[in-house]
């Protein structure tokens, strides 16, 4: 098997045939004049013509570039050449809602950006497309083209990137016809869906090494969970099950009285109340909007007078292994007891929150098996009927230097904190993923 990089170009003016092959590709692949092409779902018996040319490349007319469902403009791709048959991509599309204004993608709008640039840099194909335009083999997309997103046909993709934003919309008729439909025509499709809170703590508790780092966690059913766990706790925190961004928690302290704190409600609640009725009532009509479930308070470890807390990035490597691409430190803002950046917290790299707080000896310590948690966390979500490449896992440390879990993020931000346009290490670990996926990562590659 033969893999390269290969340019395809339009044709010069002076070109009458519909395909020309660079002689260096040509001599290369030692292959026959006439040959199949295939990219994404399209494949062609073409009869190729030899051009003088030291790159791999090929000259297409207009015609050859719509039947494969290209803009008319050169583009670089990756090759493979085997039994007088060339596959050319990966194409990669990100499924995600469109909006009708300046941040056409909303939150992730830089980071489509982002990793279309990393794509044209590694010879690949990448598209933003909603749900309903990939349910067909001939879907649509947006292409980014001279500094703009430009709607026009696409080819078929090889791997599909899952950002939808809304958890309703996984749970619809149309996105169970759309990765059946991916499913049929063995397009890979990550990450598969949104886990719920509880469902995540159900799995990892009866893992056991992992369960002395998970917080005692409750189902939300009535008055009488929130009375029982406040026996048992004297800080609990109620956490919807399908939120995220640290929004919509409560955090309530068993003193005097019931102290109450929360996040992000358009309802101002009071501060004490002189009973547990009092509160629940207070906050039932919140509370059976969604499910909540009711974890207990840790003594959370503080910086300059802050709790904090590890985001660790992690993304899977190949069908088995699973890698940490980053870990960085989010500090809340003083007053609050969420770390979350849209909640106003602050990054920092952990070496130094750490060595603020301990030795170096400890401080390897504690990052070493924050670390193993994470990966051993990835591991035990891994599903064989369900496709996740990457986890955003939140870990915090008590008064101690314990380790505990406090979340676990299928769909990670990507707002970046910096001004300055870069390709992040997490853009290409998840693209370095696409590549394996589609087998088009070269051997001995590693991006």
């Amino acid at each position: 098997m033969n893999t390269f990089t290969i340019s395809l170009k339009p044709l010069e003016n002076h070109m009458s045939s519909d395909i020309y092959i660079s002689s260096a590709l040509f001599s290369h692949v030692k292959c026959k004049h006439e040959f199949t092409l295939t990219v994404g779902s399209i494949t062609k018996e073409v009869e190729a013509t030899v051009f003088q040319h030291r790159e791999c490349c090929f000259m297409m007319s207009e015609a050859l570039f719509t039947d494969f469902r290209f803009p008319y403009e050169a583009h670089q791709l990756r090759g493979i050449y085997e039994e007088n048959t060339f596959r050319l991509g990966p194409v990669i599309s990100i499924v995600t809602e469109v909006r009708e204004d300046e941040e056409l993608f909303g939150s992730i709008s830089v980071f489509c950006k982002e990793f279309v640039q990393a794509c044209k840099e590694l010879g690949c194909f990448c598209y933003v497309s909603k749900l309903s335009d990939v349910k067909s083999l001939s879907p649509k997309g947006y292409v980014y083209r001279a500094d703009r997103w430009v709607y026009s046909d696409v080819p078929f993709p090889g791997i599909v990137h899952n950002r939808i934003h809304a958890r309703k919309t996984e749970q619809t008729a149309d996105f169970q016809t759309f990765k059946t439909f991916l499913k049929e025509h063995d397009v890979p499709f990550f990450n598969a869906r949104y886990l719920n809170k509880w469902t995540v703590f159900q799995q990892l508790k009866d893992v056991v090494h992992l369960l002395p780092y998970l917080p005692k966690t409750y189902q939300l059913r009535s008055r009488q969970d929130l009375l029982d766990a406040l026996e048992l706790h004297d800080d609990v925190f109620l956490k919807p099950v399908h939120g995220s961004q640290g929004k919509n928690i409560f955090k309530i302290s068993k003193k005097e009285k019931y102290i109450l704190d929360y996040t992000t409600f358009t309802q101002t609640y009071e501060k004490e109340y002189e009973s547990l009725y009092d509160l629940f009532e207070t906050l039932y009509s919140q509370l059976k909007r969604q499910g909540f479930l009711i974890q207990e308070g840790i003594s959370l470890q503080t910086y300059k007078q802050c709790p904090f807390d590890f985001r660790i990035l992690c993304h899977k490597k190949d069908d088995l292994t699973w890698k940490i691409t980053s870990i960085v430190t989010r500090v809340s803002k003083p007053g609050n007891f969420v770390s979350n950046l849209a909640r106003g917290g602050d990054i920092h790299p952990p070496q130094q929150v750490l060595t603020q707080l301990y030795d170096s000896k400890t401080t390897r310590h504690i990052l070493s098996l924050l670390k193993e948690i994470a990966i051993e966390i990835c591991t035990q979500l891994s599903h064989p009927s369900e496709l996740y490449a990457e986890f955003g896992i939140d870990l915090a440390i008590d008064q101690e230097g314990k380790p505990w879990i406090i979340e676990v993020n299928v769909k990670p931000s990507k707002q970046s904190d910096s001004s300055a346009f870069s390709v992040r290490p997490s853009t290409k670990a998840l693209l370095d993923y696409c590549l394996h996926a589609t087998n088009f990562q070269f051997p001995k590659e590693d991006l």
